[in-house]
């Protein structure tokens, strides 16, 4: 279990406080993911998208922190797509116990958001895959909380 409190100034000299808790496993090797930004995304099947990237190391003011959290910039991440309904399109997964040449996995209708909400100039939840899961002989589990700036 990991945590994270930081600070992010948001308009007006109003604080929105970033939180992230949980888990996220490969092959039994945690990471310890403690940064999380939200950022406007491509739209998907014609609908918007808010990408969520989740890094074990800082993304700065990264405009790009999703490409470059999917070639391990930010060390091990978590790059979600997700609809204003709280539906997830698409999670990439970076992982340096992943069995793959560039470490990472991208799945799609594995992983759900619970508790969604896109309220007070702040977006939160749980991203979850409700227990571990195989794809391409890595096992892998996603179990996480998250509270940041909404885009």
């Amino acid at each position: 279990m990991f945590w994270l409190l930081a600070w992010q100034p948001l308009s007006g000299g109003a604080w929105a406080q970033a939180v992230l808790t949980g888990a996220f496993a490969v092959n039994g090797k945690a990471a310890a993911l403690t940064q999380v930004t939200a950022s406007t995304g491509a739209p998907e099947s014609g609908k918007p998208v808010t990408v969520l990237v989740f890094t074990t190391k800082s993304q700065g003011a990264d405009p790009k922190a999703a490409f470059n959290a999917l070639f391990n910039k930010y060390g091990n991440a978590i790059v979600a797509k997700v609809f204003a309904d709280g539906n997830v399109y698409s999670v990439d997964l970076v992982h340096t116990a992943l069995d793959s040449p560039n470490g990472t996995l991208q799945v799609f209708g594995v992983l759900k958001i619970e508790d969604f909400a896109i309220k007070g100039g702040e977006i939160s939840g749980r991203l979850t895959s409700f227990g571990v899961h195989t794809a391409r002989n890595d096992k892998w589990d996603v179990d996480i909380t998250f509270k940041t700036k909404a885009p």
